[in-house]
């Protein structure tokens, strides 16, 4: 059952939003989708909460995004650039689609986010203060004034993207299932940010620790109740760009052709290109962080027999032939229903952080930390697949428990924290465009 939103306000009140009870909560639990959802109701909470204001201070307007991903030429990519800094915010938040359905969602931006909510707020930190990203403008809102008084205004100063989370705009549906969706978005924005500054030829360093982190935001976060997710040290480029070699030539093209598929998964029944699981394992090489493993599912990709893979310490391994679609069916279910076509998927990829370790070092913060982790992994995976012209269904309908038992992994120890269901999408109803400014 969902439970009122008062319980998440009093935890962002005591600074404890990741109880330890959440690990059994929201990601053991087998029940079905939250009673708000079921039923459309809004979650309890305080009237009128379902507008948030737009910071209120000057307004810096964005260039306009280029169409290309691409190192600048010549000297070092460095977010003093104007198209540089737009590049960087509109391919890792920015709106990408429109949806012209009525009663649809009308606006995607460059990751997932559960039913849009998009409570993600993305903060780039300077020299001269905090500025916030407003993606339907394309400006940059001022938050407040230097953030240190030692920071000098030097190009070499690095910069920083903190991402912060509204926890109340995605409760407002999901209840107190939100704290888990919402660091799911934050570690794939973190992912996003992180592969996008890397095609610009940005040297990107991300930071799981949580003292610099809160330094970071504290002067808007209590304010504008928001809580503290991760962060980015961004600066120019002083060797040669980091250009991914799985990255794909138009690397903005697949970020805006992206899409998590139709309401429900189901599928076209058709095989994915065999160039898909070298393109994951090499992805994954490059991921912001270590210590995941995925385990790959394959039912339906060329020139690879159907079975088990795992990749791990950037390698791919088989572990099991054979169809997985029995495995699959018994994972990803809740309360005896299987929300997702696994017959029609070519794989389904369970990304399994090492839960143990992290909660006896890092205690109820291991959920944000381990959350980023996979997080910016799973970005990866929905980026590959709209490389070779697959959605990427990111569904939480799985059973963590059955997964770590079929999955082979550490009892007790490593836990499954996202499954991506990859599959060529029929054509839905929906009718997008792109968005363009």
């Amino acid at each position: 059952m969902t439970r009122p939103t008062g319980a998440i306000a009093g935890n962002l009140v005591n600074g404890s939003p990741f109880p330890a009870a959440l690990w059994s909560e929201a990601v053991y639990s087998r029940r079905a989708i939250p009673d708000t959802l079921a039923t459309g109701a809004p979650a309890p909470g305080p009237a009128g909460a379902g507008q948030d204001p737009l910071p209120d201070g000057p307004r810096l307007p964005l260039a306009a995004p280029p169409l290309r991903l691409a190192p600048s030429p010549g000297s070092p990519a460095a977010l003093a650039d104007p198209v540089v800094l737009a590049a960087l915010l509109h391919y890792s938040y920015g709106l990408l689609q429109h949806d012209l359905t009525p009663g649809g969602w009308p606006l995607h931006r460059a990751v997932a986010s559960a039913r849009c909510r998009y409570p993600s707020e993305l903060t780039l930190v300077t020299p001269a203060g905090a500025y916030r990203f407003d993606p339907l403008h394309h400006q940059l809102a001022s938050l407040c004034g230097p953030v240190r008084d030692d920071m000098a205004d030097d190009p070499a100063t690095p910069r920083f993207l903190v991402i912060t989370s509204r926890f109340a705009r995605t409760a407002r549906l999901y209840g107190d299932y939100a704290p888990r969706l919402c660091a799911q978005e934050a570690g794939m924005l973190l992912g996003a940010v992180h592969l996008v500054a890397a095609a610009l030829g940005l040297r990107s360093r991300p930071g799981l620790g949580l003292e610099p982190l809160r330094r970071l935001c504290a002067r808007w976060s209590a304010a504008a109740e928001e809580h503290p997710m991760g962060y980015l040290e961004i600066g120019p480029s002083a060797a040669r760009p980091d250009r991914r070699a799985w990255l794909p030539p138009d690397l903005a093209a697949v970020l805006r052709s992206r899409h998590s598929g139709a309401a429900v998964f189901d599928p076209a029944p058709v095989a994915a290109p065999r160039a898909l699981l070298p393109h994951i394992g090499a992805s994954l090489a490059g991921a912001p962080f270590t210590g995941f493993s995925c385990h790959l599912l394959v039912r339906n990709v060329d020139g690879t027999a159907p079975g088990h893979y795992v990749h791990s310490g950037n390698r791919l391994r088989r572990v099991r032939d054979g169809d997985p679609i029995a495995m699959l069916e018994r994972i990803g279910q809740t309360e005896g229903r299987v929300s997702v076509n696994f017959r029609a998927t070519a794989c389904t990829a369970y990304l399994a952080v090492r839960r143990g370790a992290a909660v006896a070092e890092h205690g109820e913060d291991a959920f944000r930390r381990l959350h980023l982790v996979a997080g910016a992994a799973a970005h990866l995976l929905c980026v590959v697949a709209a490389h070779h012209g697959l959605s990427a269904r990111v569904h939480n309908g799985y059973d963590a428990a059955g997964a770590e038992r079929l999955l082979g992994l550490a009892p007790g120890e490593e836990t499954v924290l996202f499954q991506v269901a990859l599959g060529a999408a029929r054509p839905g109803a929906a009718f997008r465009i792109p968005v363009v400014f």
